[in-house]
């Protein structure tokens, strides 16, 4: 019976956990037309001076992000969310071609937002115009 009880706690307190997750995204979602978080990572040195998607050249100096589905020249701001580090950037490139991540970003931008060690971060995308 105890272990029935612990395990009816533990599904309400993950079932609470949840809604306020829910609640923290829809309160994102209000303040800004776009935005999602998920997992970034840095294009590496050798796509340097590389064509993007959008027909610029790659300069890892930049502060670019490549994306699915926003159009070129978005502006918008990425924001680490494990030391809320952000930075704007402009999306100028299709990506990143893994699903499990929401963008690839320019070395400068991961630079800015304290990453480059880790290779990648959880980030928080935000549409600024």
């Amino acid at each position: 019976m105890r272990h029935l009880m612990n395990g009816i706690f533990a599904l309400a307190l993950s079932s609470a956990s949840l809604s306020g997750n829910v609640a923290k995204k829809q309160t994102a979602n209000a303040t800004s037309p776009h935005a999602e978080k998920g997992i970034a990572a840095f294009y590496g040195r050798s796509m340097e001076r590389h064509k993007t998607a959008c027909g610029s050249t790659y300069v890892a100096s930049e502060l670019t992000t490549a994306h699915r589905m926003l159009p070129c020249g978005t502006k918008v701001r990425i924001t680490n969310t494990k030391n809320g580090k952000s930075v704007e950037a402009t999306v100028n490139d299709r990506g990143p071609t893994s699903r499990k991540r929401i963008v690839d970003v320019s070395r400068a931008v991961a630079e800015q937002l304290d990453f480059v060690k880790q290779g990648t971060t959880t980030v928080e995308v935000e549409v600024l115009k």
